[in-house]
């Protein structure tokens, strides 16, 4: 064999794996270790849906940068593709339901957040999970998808807060940590914390607001006793249970 058919050869024989590492690489241009940090960070956790999401095939299309399109709202959603896909096939998940995030795929520009599985079945008019495309708009770098800012895109449609409690409770006090294991509240535990014990209140009331100070009272009716839990500036500072 010439030395130019030898290297010939060798070219077409490295070019199928240099085109699939190309490839793999435009997939996304964030590290591995972000990859798998998001990865721990989202699967398997819990998020509320804080509007119908239709159980669409394709997803919901989020924008990081709403566009001038007149049917885009502030939160970067085509509100009239919305509200085909809803007429189309009905919600896949409620608003105020919570959902298990079941599978997150990280491409060269967007996020890909499934609901309950992320997509319904094909004519179904009951169908079982949404999905959401997180469009960045940009190549995707490590910054993007650092837990504080995937969350903050994430809470444009979706209740965060059970996944940010998580994050919360790696420096939280042991006491804290166990009010809520135990569905309780104690002083000290922050509004998402209260939340995440005692779910949303029967009813609030906002007592005093200024400039430095808020004072709040949330109450709940919990195994026949009434609970009064009084707040200042985010924080527990009583509780009353009648």
């Amino acid at each position: 064999m010439s030395s130019h058919n030898k290297t010939s050869w060798i070219v077409w024989a490295v070019l199928p794996a240099l085109v699939a590492a190309l490839l793999s690489a435009a997939q996304a241009s964030t590290s591995k270790g972000a990859q798998a940090q998001l990865n721990t960070l989202l699967l398997g956790k819990d998020v509320k849906a804080l509007v119908d999401l239709p159980a669409s095939k394709d997803g919901l299309d989020v924008y990081f940068i709403p566009s001038s399109n007149k049917h885009v709202d502030s939160r970067g959603v085509d509100m009239e593709e919305m509200t085909k896909w809803l007429k189309a096939k009905r919600a896949g998940v409620e608003r105020d339901e919570w959902a298990t995030i079941t599978n997150v795929k990280i491409d060269s520009d967007k996020i890909e957040i499934h609901l309950e599985g992320g997509e319904g079945r094909r004519g179904s008019k009951h169908a079982r999970g949404s999905r959401l495309n997180l469009k960045f708009q940009k190549d995707l770098k490590d910054s993007d998808i650092a837990p504080q800012n995937i969350l903050r895109f994430m809470s444009r449609l979706l209740d965060v807060s059970r996944i940010e409690l998580m994050l919360e409770e790696k420096g939280m006090p042991a006491e804290l940590r166990k009010a809520i294991e135990s569905h309780t509240v104690v002083e000290n535990m922050t509004y998402q914390m209260v939340l995440i014990a005692f779910g949303d209140p029967d009813e609030k009331k906002v007592d005093d607001v200024d400039a430095n100070n808020l004072k709040e009272t949330w109450f709940y009716l919990k195994s026949g006793h009434r609970w009064v839990i009084h707040f200042e500036n985010g924080k527990v500072a009583k509780t009353q249970v009648f």
